[in-house]
Formats: C-alpha cells, structure tokens, sequence
C-alpha cells in the first residue's frame, strides 16, 4: 500500500513532497551518521538499507559491492569498531535522491498540472539517474489542496525535510580512525 502521509516544504533541493517514513529515514540517517561512535551504534540507529548503504562505502568492508543473496550480515564491521562520517560519506554517491523519488510516486495528474522534469546534467559521471520533480514554491498550497483531494494527508515540516537532504560537517571535528587521511 501507498503512503499517504506526507510532509512538504522548501530544502536547498526547493519545494520536496516526501512520504513522511522516507522523510524520518533520511533526516535518522543524517543524524545518525553524525553522531554514532562505533559501527554497532550506527547499525541500531538506521534503517537496514541506510546500513547496507553506508556499509560497502567503508575502508573498513571486506565483502562484495552486492552479495548474492541481499544478506550483508556476514560481512558486517565488527560492532565495537569506531565509526565516523569521514569513513563513509561520499557526495559522489548519495544514498536518496528525494527529488528524484517524487517524481516516482507524486500522481500523475498533480505533476502535469503543477510540475515541470528535468534531469541533472554535469561534466562528469556523478549525477544522478532519473528525473528530478520541479514544483514552483508558489503553488504550494495548491499543491497541497490537490494532494488532499485524492486522499493524501499533508504536513509541512521544513525542518525534517532539511535534515534528511542536508549533512553539513567538518571532517576535523571527527578522529581519523581507519587512518584514511594521514598525510
């Protein structure tokens, strides 16, 4: 079934409609990353597929890119093991595209009628697959009204949406535990 509970609001990507479990997921995951200090702390604090994300981006995983069965546990990083977002955290690859995703599941008729796609276009080969959603902030409410309409029930939270599209740090405000970055 379709989640129907949404949060809305403006983010540094503009005006995002993200279904509220993907919105609490991303902004977790965020947070998580941010203050979890060993690998056990970070596994109990995100969702299995943040986990498996972040997990194949560490100088720490021994294990294939995609096991063949799905199952990273017999590859997992020993609970007690430091952990910092220095280890993991790539902008090449992002682990959601929010944008992206509402273009997936946003109706049909509410993206023709208020939306615009488009697609990340850059020099290199890190942009991102799929179409990115355009909706005009000014139309927000009728946005809203629209999605209601054909029973969505709406909340904005700009603050969740920052959180989950947003991770600002300063990698020297993190040990270098996996010895990555020793000159």
């Amino acid at each position: 079934m379709e989640e129907k509970t949404i949060v809305y609001g403006i983010t540094n990507l503009g005006l995002l409609f993200v279904p509220e479990s993907r919105a609490r997921e991303l902004a977790e995951s965020n947070n998580a990353l941010l203050t979890a200090k060993t690998w056990g702390e970070f596994k109990s604090l995100v969702s299995q597929e943040m986990y498996a994300f972040y997990l194949v981006n560490s100088a720490h995983y021994e294990g294939p890119d995609e096991p063949e069965d799905g199952d990273f546990t017999p590859f997992d990083i020993a609970p007690e093991t430091p952990f910092t977002p220095i280890d993991v955290v790539t902008y090449d690859a992002l682990p959601a595209h929010p944008e992206i995703e509402m273009s997936d599941w946003m109706p049909e008729e509410i993206q023709a009628k208020f939306g615009r796609k488009m697609s990340y276009s850059a020099m290199d080969m890190n942009v991102p697959e799929g179409e990115i959603l355009v909706l005009d902030e000014k139309q927000m409410d009728e946005i809203v009204a629209e999605l209601e309409k054909l029973g969505y029930e709406c909340r904005r939270d700009d603050d969740l949406l920052i959180a989950g599209t947003t991770l600002d740090f300063d990698p020297d405000d993190y040990p270098d535990v996996d010895g990555k970055f020793e000159e």
